[in-house]
């Protein structure tokens, strides 16, 4: 199996031509971090990246951790190549561009197909969808934290004027903490006008929710296997800033994170929403989908009480909670832990530099093929670089 890092794609569903061409950020991203699915695939697949220009980090790699996926270049794809694609996320553009590489290299690839659902699993409003349905069946879920949709920005402005409390806005296509605006309570400024005018130009819609009183930002990860089946398989956790943009992941057993939610809620509750989501992605989309699912999640404080949001946006797509988890089961020492951050500086050697002070600061140590602690580089660090993907481990005694 071929695997392909494609990120952005909510955009490319929301784009919807098979010709759609990412902005230069994405194209530098999916460039530089190609080699990203190699920390949750089997041992024996195959990644494609754009170059191969660093073969001491792969060497590195396989000498501290053994075998691993192979760096898989256009340049190595023979004629009569019998293989599978698997996509980071599916999209006209991604099915496109390798059904154009099948044609002239005369492969014989198989590629996921496109189905129209996939636009509606890609938006907030099947987070809604799916939010609303947990509420009819799991009495502790707040009717309070369902967003509501706007069409005008005439509507948002009568919203912003009618309460008390902040609010948030949130492109429908959007995903990581990007596409969100912090609304002013009493009115909007004119920059926020133009904010909203714009995602609704493209978008036709917002989404609109109360502003809640965050704790703890978490995942549950799922696999549906395309056959009418959604399986839970592992909690993620993971860290963002004060605008609600992604910064990185815990790395570490799956007992911390239960025990860190548990603290807060209950593990009955954690196991109901875990079964009704299974049990609603499995009738919706699991005949269709073949892939993970991501469903972020959050536990929020309201007065001297706590509260679970299990839906606030679903990701049909691999994801970096996934990529964490699997991280963490295959390639971490037990005991140890740390974090997966994805950074990007937009100054040339700037990462290329932090990367050599890491490897000095904190050397990466492994035992039997893990790494046990220090600073390791997911993909390779160059002076142009500027996406950096990496993992930051210690060990307890």
């Amino acid at each position: 199996m071929i695997h392909f890092f494609n990120p952005g794609h909510e955009t490319a569903v929301l784009n919807g031509s098979p010709y759609y061409m990412a902005p230069a950020n994405v194209l530098s991203m999916q460039h530089e971090l190609a080699y990203l699915p190699a920390w949750y695939v089997n041992r024996n697949d195959n990644v494609f990246v754009w170059s191969v220009n660093d073969n001491n980090f792969y060497k590195f790699l396989t000498d501290s951790l053994g075998k691993l996926p192979q760096p898989l270049l256009e340049s190595d794809l023979i004629q009569n190549l019998e293989t599978q694609i698997s996509f980071w996320g599916i999209s006209p553009q991604a099915i496109h561009y390798w059904s154009q590489i099948q044609q002239v290299k005369g492969l014989n690839l198989s590629l996921p197909k496109w189905d129209e659902k996939y636009t509606y699993f890609n938006s907030r409003v099947a987070a809604k969808d799916i939010l609303s349905e947990l509420l009819k069946r799991i009495p502790q879920v707040s009717p309070k934290i369902v967003p509501e949709f706007f069409a005008s920005l005439k509507e948002i402005e009568d919203i912003v004027g009618g309460i008390s409390e902040p609010l948030l806005a949130k492109a429908p296509f959007s995903s990581s903490g990007r596409g969100l605006l912090w609304l002013p309570i009493g009115g909007l400024t004119q920059t926020e006008r133009q904010i909203l005018h714009g995602i609704l130009k493209k978008q036709g819609q917002v989404s609109i929710e109360k502003v809640l009183n965050k704790e703890i930002d978490f995942a549950m990860e799922f696999i549906s296997n395309g056959s009418g089946t959604v399986k839970f398989i592992g909690y993620s956790l993971f860290d963002t800033n004060k605008r609600g943009a992604y910064l990185g992941n815990y790395l570490g057993s799956q007992e911390y994170i239960i025990k860190l939610l548990t603290e807060k809620i209950s593990e009955e509750l954690l196991d109901r929403v875990k079964k009704n989501i299974e049990e609603l992605l499995s009738l919706q989309c699991g005949n269709i989908y073949n892939g993970c699912i991501g469903v972020d999640m959050m536990i929020y404080k309201y007065g001297n009480n706590y509260y679970i949001h299990p839906c606030l946006e679903i990701n049909m797509r691999y994801n970096m909670g996934y990529l964490a988890l699997k991280f963490s089961q295959n390639y971490l020492s037990e005991n140890s832990e740390g974090h997966f951050f994805i950074t990007f500086k937009a100054k040339s050697g700037e990462i290329y530099k932090n990367h050599q002070d890491m490897r000095l600061t904190y050397p990466a140590q492994f035992e039997r093929n893990k790494l046990k602690r220090g600073y390791l580089p997911l993909c390779p660090v160059n002076v142009n670089s500027h996406y950096w993907a990496y993992a930051l481990v210690s060990h307890k005694l």
